[in-house]
């Protein structure tokens, strides 16, 4: 008994510090101010307590390649929640995903998300290759709805052939960008956007009920209406169908409930 209280304390620091990381994604996910640089600020303010209750955990507490893992992924999450590139923030992370591979840890689900953090990390970088590498080895661990979401947005990103990255929840910038796509897509474009579309609808199929998934759905859907020439109103139709369910779904107050067919209902005109 005396053996299993001494282990809770312990528990509750690296949980405290788990909901702290989780915490500040649910700001940025949701907090959406007039003044993005409002958003910016309390960002870095949350991040700064939440690296303070990541660092009350005691240095013999962190010796462990699990423990240490944890600790770096942690961290580096914590580091990466502000839009732009910090290498500190990849630096930690991929320490952490090369003690995840070390034989003597074994892989939960947590530790999952530290393959779809250093993607995310690489890809403000703007090296969108090595960001879909990151994604690809994630999902060999296993299927993740997460993860073939971002992969999905980074293969729209790079059919564009031009860096677009602010990562919401909901994709809201992304489909921004994707209205004034051009009509000239090469063929390659044309696969590149094909494989966002499949990567969507695998997300989907993981969670039928997740709004985000079908909204990551309807920008694919859009995009490939563009990038073919805008002449196929079926993958209009498909993107409005999508965007209807992700309205229907989504219970949080995301801005993009307010107007997420307005692209579609714009070119059906």
């Amino acid at each position: 008994m005396s053996d299993v209280s001494a282990e809770k304390p312990e528990e509750d620091l690296w949980e405290r510090a788990r909901k702290a990381a989780d915490n500040l994604y649910e700001i940025k996910e949701t907090f959406f101010p007039q003044n993005p640089d409002d958003k910016v600020t309390r960002l870095q303010n949350e991040s700064d307590l939440a690296l303070k209750v990541l660092d009350s955990i005691p240095p013999e507490q962190r010796k462990s390649p699990l423990q240490r893992a944890t600790y770096e992924y942690l961290r580096g999450k914590i580091l990466d929640v502000v839009p732009d590139y910090r290498k500190e923030a990849e630096d930690h992370l991929s320490k952490a995903v090369s003690k995840i591979l070390m034989p003597q840890v074994k892989l939960n689900p947590s530790l999952t998300d530290a393959w779809l953090c250093l993607g995310v990390s690489i890809w403000k970088k703007g090296d969108l290759p090595a960001a879909k590498n990151c994604f690809n080895l994630a999902l060999s661990k296993g299927p993740n709805k997460k993860i073939l979401c971002q992969l999905s947005m980074l293969e729209r990103s790079m059919a564009q052939g031009k860096k677009i990255f602010l990562p919401l929840c909901s994709d809201l910038i992304l489909i921004r960008c994707e209205v004034e796509i051009q009509s000239f897509g090469s063929e390659n474009q044309i696969e590149i956007v094909e494989e966002s579309i499949q990567h969507a609808k695998e997300a989907i199929t993981l969670d039928v009920k997740d709004g985000n998934s079908w909204y990551n759905l309807g920008n694919a859907c859009l995009t490939s209406f563009f990038v073919t020439g805008s002449w196929d109103h079926q993958k209009l139709l498909q993107s409005l169908k999508a965007y209807q369910n992700a309205v229907s779904l989504q219970s949080r107050a995301f801005p993009w409930n307010a107007f997420s067919c307005f692209p579609v209902d714009f070119f059906k005109l």
